[in-house]
Formats: C-alpha cells, structure tokens, sequence
C-alpha cells in the first residue's frame, strides 16, 4: 500500500509545475572530489564550504578547492563561524583558516579533548550558539569554547546514540534514540520531550512556532509540541509523501519549508503545507537522494546529494519551462486571457488552464502560429493558414489565407480589422456577432508583418525589403486609394518593425531605430529612442510594445525596455541581462507578453520564460582577490602572500592572478575587466574568466585593479600592489658602478685624449721646432753660404789685395834691386823710399783689416793660446793663415825667404809646436 500512494505521489508531482526557478548542477567531476556531501556552510566573505566523502571543499563562484583532513577521511560536517571554518570527520576535528596566500590550514582540536575520541567516533554535525561551537557524534556531545579556547564534554547517558543535533534561534537541542529531546543548557542535558511522547519519531528538523516546538520526522510526520502533548499538523503533506523518506530539512526566510528526501529530490512547501514545487533527477537534480540542505545569503538553496551537489535558484528573477520532449516546440507568441495562457509555436496553439501543469493542443491549429491578439475581447490568432478566433481553449478559422501575420482594428472604424498576410492585406468585418473576410486588397502583393493604424486613417505597413507604406483605404474599404513608400536605402530591413510609443511612430531595424516626423513626412535616426539603445547590439530589429507602458528590444546579451521616466522628461531603459542559455529566441520572432502582476512570458526555441519584474532586494556584489602566484620560466608558479605588498626578484616575472565574485545564481554570470598599472592604464574587455595573467613583466611598481560586473550591476575597484625588483646589472649599486665606470672611462678618455693631445702638440711643436731649426738650418744654411760667399769674396778680395800687395812688392824689390847696381844718390834716395814703401805700416794696416774681415777671431785665438807673440809673430801666422809661402811672404815682410824659414822656425818654438806638428796646418786648426 506504501508503494501504491509513493507511485501516486511521483505520478502526481512529476509534472507538478514545471516552471522551474533556474537549477545549477555540480558533478563530481566539477568539483573534483567525492560523490557524497553532507553538510553545507558559508562564510562571512561568501564562499562556500561542503562537507564531502573526501575532504573539505571549497567553492569562491569561480574556483573549487579540495583540502583532506590530515586522516584522509570522509568529512561529515562543516560549519564556517567568522574566520574560521570547523570541520568534523572521522575520529578527527578541527578548524581551518585562510593563510596569507589565500589558502587553508589545519589545526586539530583533538589535543584540546578532556578524554580521548572513541575508536570509529565520527562528528555527524557541528552548530554554534554565542562563543560556543558544538560538535556532535553518535557518542557524544562536545563544546568548544572560542574564547577560552577549550573543549568541554556533555554529559549523556552513553547507553544510547545521539542521533541529531539542532539549532532553534540560539538554543541547542539533540535528540538521544529511546530517551527523547533535551536542550543544551548551561553545559548541561536537559529533557524537553520525554521518550514516551516522542517515541520512535526519528527528527529531522526543529523548529519555533511562536512558543511551540514544531517537529519534522524522518517519516514525513509534522508535529507541534506546546510542552505538554504532540498535536500533528499538515497532515495531508503527509499523506503526499507517504512511502518517502525525509533526509534532512530547512526553513526558509520567506517561512517556506524544503524538505530533502532520499527518494525523489527536493520539496518546496508554502506555509500552508502545500507542496509549491518538485525538484528532482527528471526536472533538473543530479540525484534523487538528498543529504544536506542550505540557504545561502543571497536565498539561494543549496542541495548536498549523494552524487554531486544541486543549487536552486528560488529568488532568480527567472522561471524555466523546457520543452525537454518537444511538444510544444518553439513558442513564437504567447497570451493571458483569464484563467487561460495560450502558446503559439511553431507546432500549432496550446493551453492551459490556472492551476494544470500540462498543456492542451487546440485541434485544428496544426501549423505555425504568427500572433496571438485580443482586440475588443476578441482573441485573434495569426496562423501559417490564416486567422482564428480563440475562445475558452477552442479555435475557429474565420479567414482562410496564405499565412496571416497579424491582426490591427482600424482605429477610425467600430467593428473593421485589417489582417497583414504574407502577401498582402485583407479586412475582417464584424456583422453582427460574426466576422467576414473580405478578398485581398489589390496592387499591394507585399508581406505585411507589422502593421500600425492611426485615428486619421493612415496605416502603417513594415516589410522586410521596401521598407515602410503608408497607405489609406477607400471609403469601402475594397481597394487602397493612397499608397507611399518610405524606402530605407542601405539599411536592411529584415527583421525590422514598426511601432507606436507615446504616440509617436517608430521604425526600427537591428542597427538604428528611426522616428517619423509627421511635419517633414519623413523619418529620422537622430531622436531620443536611437540614442539610449545605441550602444546596445540588438540581435534583431524587433520592437515589442507591451500594450501597458514599455517598448521592449533583445540584444546579444539581455532585452531591455524603455519607459517614460516619471520625475524628469525622456526616457529610462533597464536592461535585464539574459544569459546565453536563455537567448535561444529565434531571430524575427522575439515575442514577450504581459502576465500578471509585473510577470512578463518571453518565448524561446524550447519552451519559454517568465521573466518576474517585482522589487527584489539589491545584492551587495564584491569581488575579492583569492591568490597571487609568480613564477619563473623554467619554475612552477609559487603562491604569494594576499596581505602585504609583494617584491618579486627580476626573473619571477610570470604573474598568475585569481579572483572572483561570489555569486550562486545559474543565469548570473559574473564577468570581470581588469588593468595593470605601470604596464597598461586601459581596462581589459568584459570577460568570465576569473584570471588574469602577465608574463615577462619588467621592473617596477605595480598596481592591479579588477572590478566584476554582473547583470547591470558593477562591484568596487579593488587593487593589490607588487613590485618586479630590478636585475642585478639594473640595480642601483650597479647603475652607480656604471655610472662610476663610465665617469672612470670619461676620466680615462680624458686623460688619453689629453696624452694624444699633448703627444699632438709636443709632435707638433716638436715638428714645429724642427721645421723651424729647419728653417733656420736653412737659414743658417743660406746664411753660411752667404758668408762663406762673403768669406770667399773678403778672401778674394783678401787674396787679391795679398797678392797686388805681393806684386807691388816684388815688382819694387826688382827695382830696387836693379836700383841698386847704381850708387847714385838719387837712386838710394828712391830705393829708400821703396823700402819706406815696402815697410810702411799702412800697408800692414789694410791687409790687418782685411784679413779681420774675412777671419774676426783668429788674432784672438791665437792670441790667447799663445800670448807671447809679437805684433812680426802675428803678421807672419796671418801669412800662414792665408797659406802663403815663405817665398811669398818674403816680399811682403821685405826680408829674404831665408829669413822667413828662420821665422818660421822661431815662431813653431814660440808655440812650442812638435817637430811632428805642421806648423801651417796647426795655424790653419785655430
């Protein structure tokens, strides 16, 4: 019987709701670690911490890290209290904290025990209360107190295991198998509900209600407990889980309960017990079998699974519905009409009703469905083979054409629609309670996909290649009277769409929207509209008017709409970002329509969204720096301290860094931009990878500076300083020696440019010197010739006078001696006067002049060599000095040459010259 009411509850809630907040999913082969995880935690800088088979693990939104217990063994409980996160494991416990390279160490707390842990004692759960942390063992239960930093045990009776431990507010509750539910107080066990009230309820969650214990069994039982008796409560949630197995639960801030079964996955109950939503292995979990539950900061619940962990996003903004199987196909137009919502797909129209979870295909609709309208309470539905009116979940055909586009009233009629088909247009008339197709209207065979029709009768027509017409139709609406084209040269128009927004016309394309100024009859992209949505990459030129007060456009990454602003004039565009999962829109037929209460349905390839736009409490995103490694070339990169400024040696050039924004949410994906200071002041492109790396960096100051963007919303600019030490042949000491060498080599190019020069100069003047001693040699040279040329001329002349002297006195020693044979008085009387003349001293005179002339220092050298001389002495050696013979200075002393050899023979005595000397060369020697 269990079995049949478990197969009547998973039949029942298989397809419960399949509008599903956003589910992310972490195998094993993520995270990288053990299957199993059973306990989950979170601290005060937003990272997660979980318990696995394996180790602890821990997850920042972008990075996992896995760190064993020093036992290697399976840790079963985790809890994260400010800086600290304590774990409990297999005969093992203890805290971590992060260390300054943003990694985790371990310290034990078994040596702090008053008694030894029991062999194969394992910590199941860990909570805290003040300074208090309590760690709990199927033996035991221990207090750890924070301030005084020692371990105290509770004494239980050990005759029975402690199977669960719970926190309610700041109290301490546990519960002991047979012996009932006590709470910790000052250290001690105290009994709350005795054993023969609680009996064999095995609890899984307590919780406060008012001053009432509210009680979750393992067996799908809720109880009340006032303190005197158990009043059971949502008895028919009971019923629905009948034959399931409750692991674990949690509740909730918005007061809603989860519960975590072992059979099928995850239930979200409201307050009132009813069961709001399903998650399992067929809708979304890994596993069916649930061990853990948590509730982060941001309400996101977290699902420990015996294989792989789960993350719900209940607060997303977000709902799912997959069209896993293709039933539906893609949803192209979509409409709220009472209890009824009606999907236009590629497969034909479906419904479904308030309160169903599957949907019905209306019969007959076989086919693409365009549009979905209610116009005057009419529900018109543009189809592949025409138009339909909807009503109360049945179609009916009412025009049957090749395709129907769309359906607009035209606004100057009561009862007149025009219908834009594939290949033109056509009016509807309601007569009575029926509506008659008209023919198509002629001369105007152009695809009619957006359609805007004023007061004035002017309609409006978009089409993908001509552009925009604007056309009016004849009083009987048989025929088009006025037709104007507003081609768009150079701009393409596919996917293009004319609108209507405060009452202005709007043509849009993918690049630029355009505005129709009524006063000009044309239109024009410099408006208000173009210039908000310009730096956004539409994907598609596709504007939605929601028929309440937004235009809504899609782009690469999010739609976005526009608004009137409502304290100043213009506009105010929010974008809404929609992650690359969702984008699977097929491209022309963006469609989003209006639900209730600020819900939005937005159709995609595979099912749809709802988009829910209420006040959600802002997030508080911060990014952090999780770890800094460098390293050389040839090294592997080492960590480096997170808390003070690094100085890196010149070769560890290679830097590594990590960061990330600690966000949980399945289509919020956080991207990141950074710069380096010192190597590039430009900040990178928007990315998801959540490192950055620098390689080969140069010397200096450094500042990094990363910011993390998600959705719309940026965090802070925070930074981390390091510096690159110079190279050793960089440093200042060797800067200083070069500038020392290169002043020491200066110097020394100085020095030996100043030798060169003296060398140059001393060459120089030596060359100078000898080009003057030159000179003057050649001076000298000129003026020894010209004085020997003088000399020789003064010896000629000397010579010449010598020898007329010599003449004149031979020729009157001939006459005297011819004289001489006379004895005549007369004749004596002239011999006497030629010895007078022979003798004169006159004559001796001249020649002394003219032998001083042509040798100046002679009589002085000999002279002072031989001081004795006499004046005859000195006339004979002047003799000799000219080279004379004895025979021709006879005539000149006026004595016989006889005379002049004893003379001669005198004078060498006088000189005491050798025999061996001659006396004529010894003269000529002076």
């Amino acid at each position: 019987m269990r079995f049949f009411f478990f197969i009547i509850a998973l039949y029942t809630f298989s397809g419960f709701s399949q509008e599903l907040p956003p589910v992310i999913n972490y195998s094993s082969t993520v995270y990288d670690a053990g299957n199993q995880n059973w306990m989950i935690s979170q601290s005060e800088n937003k990272n997660l911490y979980i318990a696995n088979g394996t180790g602890l693990l821990e997850f920042n939104g972008a990075e996992w890290s896995l760190y064993p217990v020093p036992n290697n063994t399976i840790v079963r409980s985790v809890k994260a209290v400010g800086e600290k996160i304590f774990t409990g494991a297999y005969m093992e416990v203890g805290y971590w904290e992060k260390n300054d390279f943003g990694t985790l160490d371990y310290t034990s707390l078994l040596n702090k025990f008053p008694d030894k842990v029991k062999d194969g004692e394992q910590f199941w759960h860990i909570e805290n209360s003040e300074d208090i942390m309590i760690f709990q063992s199927f033996e035991k239960l221990y207090l750890y107190n924070l301030l005084t930093d020692k371990v105290t045990t509770v004494k239980t009776d050990n005759s029975s295991p402690i199977t669960n431990l719970f926190k309610v507010d700041e109290n301490i509750y546990f519960q002991q198998e047979g012996l009932g539910i006590f709470q910790i107080k000052n250290g001690k066990p105290v009994l709350v509900i005795p054993p023969e009230i609680i009996g064999n309820l095995e609890v899984v969650n307590l919780s406060l209600n008012e001053n009432d214990l509210r009680i979750i069994s393992k067996s799908g039982k809720f109880h009340t407990w006032d303190g005197a008796q158990l009043i059971a409560f949502n008895e028919e949630l009971t019923k629905v889980l009948n034959g399931l197995s409750i692991f674990c639960a949690l509740n909730l801030a918005d007061e809603s309960l989860i519960l975590g079964t072992v059979e099928n996955g995850v239930y979200q109950v409201n307050s009132k017990g009813e069961v709001l939503q399903n998650f399992n292995q067929t809708n979304g979990l890994l596993n069916n079998t649930v061990l853990s539950l948590f509730e982060d900061v941001d309400r996101n619940l977290w699902a420990g699974l015996d294989n792989g962990l789960g993350v719900i996003n209940l607060n997303s903004d977000f709902e799912i519905f997959q069209d896993k199987n293709g039933k539906i196909g893609s949803v192209y137009t979509s409409l709220k009409e009472k209890e009824y919502l009606y999907l236009g797909t590629n497969q034909g129209l479906y419904y479904k009703k308030d309160g169903e979870s599957a949907y019905t295909f209306i019969p007959g609709t076989n086919g693409q469905v365009w549009s979905l309208q209610n116009i005057d309470d009419i529900i018109f539905c543009g189809h592949n083979t025409g138009t339909f009116i909807v009503k109360d979940g049945i179609a009916n055909k009412i025009a049957d054409r090749s395709g129907t586009w769309k359906v607009v009233k035209l606004e100057q009629y009561q009862d007149v629609y025009l219908q834009g088909h594939y290949n033109g247009l056509s009016v509807l008339k309601l007569t009575g309670d029926k509506l008659i197709a008209s023919p198509m209207l002629k001369d105007f065979p152009h695809s009619s996909k957006s359609i805007v029709s004023n007061k004035n009768g002017d309609v409006w027509i978009g089409n993908e290649h001509k552009g925009v017409f604007k056309i009016r139709l004849n009083d009987s609406l048989t025929k088009i009277s006025k037709i104007k084209n507003y081609p768009f040269k150079g701009v393409s128009g596919i996917t293009s769409s004319i609108f209507k927004f405060n009452d202005t016309l709007y043509y849009s394309t993918r690049a630029n929207i355009f505005q129709y100024i009524p006063s000009l009859d044309k239109f024009n992209s410099q408006n208000e509209l173009s210039k908000i949505t310009a730096n956004f990459n539409k994907v598609s030129g596709t504007i939605i008017n929601d028929g309440v007060d937004k235009i809504w456009g899609f782009t690469e990454s999010s739609i976005f709409n526009v608004g009137l602003s409502k304290l100043r004039s213009g506009y105010n565009l929010t974008p809404i970002y929609l992650p690359k999962e969702l984008r699977n829109i097929t491209i022309g037929h963006e469609n989003i329509t209006v639900l209730d209460n600020d819900k939005y349905i937005i159709g995609v390839s595979n099912g749809y969204l709802i988009y829910n736009q209420r006040a959600i409490l802002d997030h508080e995103y911060e990014i952090k720096i999780n770890k800094l490694s460098n390293a050389t070339v040839e090294n592997n990169p080492i960590l480096v301290p997170l808390n003070r400024k690094s100085v890196f040696p010149y070769k560890s050039n290679n830097i590594n860094i990590e960061y990330s924004v600690a966000e949980f949410e399945k289509f919020i994906s956080p991207e990141y931009s950074y710069r380096l200071i010192g190597l590039n002041s430009n900040w990178s492109r928007w990315s998801k990878n959540p490192i950055a790396t620098f390689k080969n960096l140069s010397f200096g100051d450094y500042e990094f500076q990363v910011k993390g963007k998600i959705g719309a919303n940026t965090t802070e600019t925070i930074s981390y300083f390091f510096k690159i030490s110079r190279p050793w042949y960089l440093s200042w000491i060797a800067l200083t020696s070069y500038v020392l060498l290169f002043l020491t080599i200066l110097w020394l190019i100085h020095r030996a440019n100043l030798r060169h020069h003296r060398k140059i100069n001393l060459e120089n003047e030596k060359e100078l010197k000898m080009k003057n001693l030159e000179a003057e040699q050649k001076i000298i040279k000129l003026q020894n010739v010209q004085l020997e040329m003088d000399m020789s001329n003064k010896n000629k002349e000397l010579a010449v006078s010598t020898m007329s002297l010599i003449k004149k006195n031979e020729f009157l020693t001939n006459i005297k001696d011819q004289l001489k044979e006379s004895e005549s008085s007369k004749v004596k009387s002239v011999i006497k006067t030629i010895d007078k003349d022979i003798n004169e001293e006159d004559n001796w005179n001249l020649f002394r002049d003219a032998f001083n002339n042509a040798d100046k220092e002679f009589f002085k050298k000999i002279k002072s060599k031989h001081p004795d001389l006499t004046s005859n002495d000195l006339k004979l050696c002047a003799y000799l000095r000219l080279n004379l013979s004895s025979k021709e200075i006879a005539p000149l002393l006026n004595i016989s040459v006889k005379s002049v050899e004893i003379k001669r023979y005198r004078l060498r005595k006088k000189m005491l010259l050798n025999r061996d000397v001659n006396l004529v060369e010894y003269i000529l020697a002076v």
